[in-house]
């Protein structure tokens, strides 16, 4: 059988990187009142243009069953593919859950899924550790390579920090006031992914760049991680100045590589014009 990994659009992995790794991707889609829009064919500064012009932003819409099913299906025509396919984390979105449906319309027993528990960078970082696995183990069948990601997901780190509150305001996510108060006492709130939910376990006072760099110290700091790989993720907008000295900073803290991603549509109506995250692995516990 041949093994073939599959991923989603919010991991945020560039389709050029996605086409070279032969890791088939399908999208979320942003919604406007008078249109739907796939992730990954909108120009992110409609965004920004619609929220300037009416405050408020597109709804994000996750994959549904039969969008899952036609994509494991068009795959499956070739009757020596099995999948393994990396979703979306189950507890900020249904699209998981959705993919579990999809398999009621599918041959089942050849599609192996893998909830990330993560977003963006972690998603991401999870869909590339699970190439290089299938690439060093190219005899792992498609249930012992899912296995063997699954047991990456709880050494996931995902740290980010937006710039504005104001995307995550007009979504219902922070209160007006609370956003409004951030702004006035230049807080950046810092969100974790943490068994799959975001949580704020920090603030940061000051600018941007403060913060940022605040956050990558943090990061190195406050657990022992792989130094492998490291992704940092950014909406647009962000200063490419800042971003450039936390790749850097995360090189000299003895990283192999340190990939640098813009997010996609879905993840910027979530995180706003310029937010900033940094991602990489725990180190498996002795």
């Amino acid at each position: 059988m041949k093994t073939i990994i599959t991923t989603e659009s919010c991991s945020d992995i560039p389709v050029s990187m996605l086409e070279k790794l032969n890791v088939p991707m399908v999208p979320f889609s942003v919604n406007f009142p008078d249109r739907t829009v796939l992730d990954g064919e909108l120009p992110i500064q409609e965004i920004y243009d619609f929220y300037e012009a009416t405050r408020q932003i597109p709804k994000t819409c996750a994959v549904s069953p039969y969008q899952y099913s036609e994509f494991f299906n068009r795959l499956l025509e070739d009757p020596e593919v099995e999948i393994v396919h990396i979703g979306y984390s189950s507890a900020c979105s249904c699209s998981f859950q959705n993919a579990l449906i999809s398999l009621q319309d599918c041959d089942e027993k050849r599609i192996h899924l893998v909830d990330c528990l993560n977003v963006s960078g972690g998603f991401g970082l999870l869909t590339l550790k699970a190439v290089e696995l299938h690439t060093r183990n190219p005899q792992w069948s498609a249930a012992e390579l899912a296995d063997e990601i699954r047991k990456w997901v709880p050494r996931i780190k995902t740290l980010f920090i937006p710039e504005k509150l104001d995307f995550l305001a007009a979504g219902g996510r922070v209160s007006n006031a609370a956003a409004l108060g951030a702004s006035l006492l230049r807080i950046k709130p810092r969100i974790d992914i943490l068994k799959g939910e975001l949580i704020n376990t920090k603030k940061y006072y000051g600018t941007m760049k403060k913060a940022a760099s605040q956050m990558v110290e943090d990061f190195l700091s406050e657990e022992p991680l792989d130094r492998t790989m490291a992704l940092i993720i950014y909406a647009k907008g962000a200063d490419p100045d800042i971003l450039e000295r936390m790749r850097q900073r995360v090189l000299n803290d003895g990283f192999q590589e340190v990939l640098v991603f813009e997010l996609g549509a879905v993840m910027t109506v979530h995180g706003g014009k310029g937010a900033m995250g940094i991602t990489g692995f725990r180190r498996e516990a002795a």
